[in-house]
């Protein structure tokens, strides 16, 4: 013990020790490092996927890791989004990502008694990938829902739920209509195992259905280092369609769509009934009623409906559609299910209202708000507070409204009771005495995978940094000017002009010529130890540092 003290004695000593520990308490979470995330997909409920490489010299078990978005909300039993217990169909459920390794975490539950939950087959038939590659399914999975900007949501994976809960602060959410009602929502990263923000203004804005991919080079944090996934550069490829036989729906649903009970006290349009626990896929099959209660027929062209989402639409959502005086309309997700499969599932005579931009409804977890604006401009800006709105209709838990039911709806068996109570509302299944059914199943070919995105999972490509040594001379200067010249407009490689790597010769490498000029002389980049190894270097320093002073 007296050797350690007289150590500690040495101030050099105590530095080396500090850089040892700051090592090794770091090291886990440089260790693993998002490199490529899909926040774009043609179908983003399903197929957005992050794709992550172990950087250390140890395995790491990502069984029970949370995943989040910055923003979401605390649940009271945060249930894990990475589980070695969904046991993936064709492949073992290894949630092991090796030293060196590169994993898929990819979004595997795609409803209620789907036949292709958790299928990593799936995921590989529509990427082209062989037996291999690291998939990992995942579970709640944090979707991006581009709301940072141009670019997807930031999300972040915990080993626990003790570490996230350490990541949230409480959130006064809506001032106005539940002053003093906070919500713990996730605020940081400070204590993920390994995470992307998308705050750096400088990620490339979207390029249709392509993945954000890191180029390798500098921090994986910061936005310049990113690009958009291009087919054939750095093995990126186009996913393919991907079908199977089976039904569309599921007919667990129950609900009871255009039929009101009683006569409401409360004039205009009035949310009667909502289906937001569908046990199909979701949102595809959640849907919303309307009772128009005056004596003329609305006309929704025009309106906007949405609910507690922190993401905005971006134009009205509602382009056409009627109800009739003392009659209900269905609003439903028409850029996920077909007017013509709506009404086979629920019934022909239904008035069904299509919506874009529809907000996966999160009824079942801590409650919702649902309102109608009668235009954009009086919905923009106030799609948090729903100041503005022409009705609204706000669903707590807390309040006494049905939990998630897992199929079925949720209505006003009396409709001239107090809406805002939620006694007064109740299950669908419960309550089949007023003429509740269950949708009928729709069998056919169904589309898993549309196709169409670009990406290249489970290949991580180091791109070459921006070098505008034309001549590798070890520095930066005229001569290389004069190259760039020469090659501006027909060269397509470094010694021809080509900064950047782009296969061309244009004004972006001067631009890069310019940024490095006068650099010099170049020297070979050195690899920077990882922090673990960091660590332990500095133990060794110390150690000797110690030895000596003895």
């Amino acid at each position: 013990m007296k050797r350690i003290a007289d150590c500690f004695r040495n101030p050099g000593a105590r530095a080396l020790f500090a850089l040892a520990l700051l090592g090794i308490t770091t090291g886990a979470q440089a260790q693993i490092q998002v490199t490529e995330v899909m926040y774009n997909a043609t179908n983003d409920n399903a197929w957005e996927w992050i794709e992550i490489r172990n950087t250390g010299g140890s395995a790491i078990d990502l069984n029970g890791y949370l995943g989040f978005n910055l923003g979401d909300a605390n649940i009271p039993a945060p249930n894990p989004t990475i589980s070695n217990a969904l046991l993936p169909v064709l492949d073992n459920a290894d949630t092991t990502v090796q030293p060196g390794e590169v994993a898929i975490i990819y979004d595997g539950f795609f409803g209620s008694g789907n036949p292709q939950n958790y299928v990593d087959n799936s995921f590989r038939t529509a990427w082209g990938l062989n037996p291999s590659t690291k998939l990992i399914a995942a579970d709640f999975f944090p979707g991006m829902t581009n709301t940072e900007g141009n670019q997807g949501q930031s999300i972040g994976f915990w080993p626990n739920a003790t570490a996230w809960q350490m990541d949230q602060t409480p959130v006064e959410d809506d001032p106005i209509n539940f002053p003093g009602v906070f919500t713990n929502r996730t605020s940081s990263f400070t204590n993920a195992a390994f995470s992307l923000n998308f705050s750096d203004a400088a990620f490339p804005a979207p390029l249709g259905n392509a993945s954000l991919t890191w180029n390798g080079n500098g921090s994986n944090q910061a936005g310049a280092n990113w690009g958009n996934s291009q087919t054939g550069v750095n093995s990126a490829t186009t996913s393919s369609l991907f079908t199977y036989t089976g039904a569309a729906n599921n007919p667990a649903d129950v609900g009871n769509p255009g039929i009101i009970h009683g006569t409401p006290s409360t004039a205009g349009l009035l949310f009667s009934e909502v289906l937001y626990d569908s046990a199909g896929s979701e949102p595809n099959w959640e849907w919303i009623e309307v009772y128009n209660n005056s004596a003329t027929a609305v006309n929704l062209a025009g309106y906007v409906v949405d609910d507690n989402s922190t993401t905005a639409v971006s134009a009205a959502n509602i382009a056409a559609g009627t109800i009739p005086a003392f009659a209900t309309g269905i609003l439903y997700n028409s850029e996920l299910v077909t007017g013509a499969d709506f009404a086979a599932a629920w019934g022909a005579t239904l008035n069904l209202i299509p919506v874009t931009e529809w907000s996966d409804l999160q009824l079942n977890n801590t409650g919702d708000q649902i309102s109608l604006w009668t235009s954009f401009a009086a919905y923009t800006g106030n799609h948090a507070t729903h100041a503005g709105a022409l009705t609204t209709q706000a669903f707590l838990e807390s309040n006494g409204f049905p939990t998630g039911a897992n199929g079925p709806s949720i209505f006003m068996p009396d409709m001239s009771a107090d809406r805002t109570v939620g006694g007064n509302w109740v299950n669908a299944a419960s309550m089949d005495v007023f003429g509740s059914f269950n949708a009928t199943a729709l069998f056919g070919t169904i589309t898993h995978h549309p196709g169409g995105d670009v990406a290249s999972p489970g290949s991580f490509t180091v791109v070459a940094a921006d070098d505008a040594d034309f001549d590798d001379d070890g520095d930066v200067d005229g001569r290389d000017f004069l190259i760039w010249q020469r090659g501006f407009g027909t060269g397509a490689t470094n010694a021809t002009g080509d900064a950047n790597n782009s296969g061309t010769v244009d004004g972006a490498d001067l631009a890069i010529w310019q940024t490095q000029y006068g650099i010099g002389p170049l020297v070979a980049a050195v690899g920077v130890p990882e922090p673990t190894s960091l660590g332990l270097l500095g133990i060794m320093l110390g150690t000797l540092a110690c030895t000596r002073r003895r």
